[in-house]
């Protein structure tokens, strides 16, 4: 009786990578600086915008870390706003002056300073970290809850950093699954790239090599309302 040889073990094909957080399989990532850091809405500001952004990125998570454990987070807010009610009137008066000093009107500041900070609200709310940010967010709140720090612009110097970490974290991640599933579509993907959806949203029909992986378009970023918890 013959037996037939068994057949050739065959190759394991990997699923394509995907984008951390959840995160849209092709979006578009800020430019990196020299130091390493992605350069997005929050670098480069000066004490009035950096004590501002704090205050708008502690209102988003006040907003977005509703969970019971995260108590902390409003009720730190609200006594963030309460004891820095007149550095906080003064870099807002200061940001202010700045949008008018570069506007053609009051009206046109009005708008440019609102679509500003409609951007960065957007930014502070990306899906993706909304667990890393609002871990940042609670450990910052705890912490000013133990003790307020004398100083809003020291705070802010340190405090604002804590939760950029949260997105620089997320960009370097981006950047390796974007070289990641690269890879894997120069390996696999004019056999079975059909088969993965990160592959027929990347390409779409045009196929791997007419359509480079980091030829892609930033997705459609859902506005928020911008408003107050507190």
């Amino acid at each position: 009786m013959l037996v037939s040889a068994p057949a050739a073990a065959q190759s394991s094909v990997p699923y394509r990578p995907v984008p951390p957080g959840g995160a849209a399989y092709a979006m578009a990532l800020p430019s990196l600086g020299p130091d390493g850091q992605w350069q997005t809405i929050n670098s480069g500001l000066d004490a009035a915008g950096t004590l501002w952004h704090l205050r708008s990125a502690w209102n988003v998570a006040a907003l977005y870390c509703i969970d019971p454990a995260e108590a902390p987070i409003l009720t730190g807010y609200r006594r963030f706003l309460s004891a820095y009610a007149q550095p906080l009137a003064a870099a807002n008066a200061a940001l202010d002056r700045r949008f008018r000093a570069s506007a053609v009107s009051a009206n046109a500041a009005i708008r440019a300073r609102e679509a500003q900070m409609t951007q960065l609200y957007n930014y502070l709310a990306q899906p993706p970290v909304r667990t890393e940010y609002c871990a940042a967010a609670l450990g910052l709140a705890n912490e000013f809850l133990a003790g307020p720090p004398v100083d809003a612009s020291a705070f802010a110097t340190t405090g604002l950093p804590r939760f950029e970490a949260v997105f620089q974290d997320f960009y370097h991640r981006y950047a390796q699954y974007r070289t990641d599933s690269a890879a894997w579509d120069a390996e696999w993907g004019a056999l079975y790239g059909s088969t993965q959806p990160g592959w027929v949203a990347v390409h779409g029909g045009l196929g791997p090599s007419l359509l480079p992986a980091s030829d892609t378009a930033p997705p459609a970023v859902p506005s928020i309302v911008i408003g107050e918890r507190g």
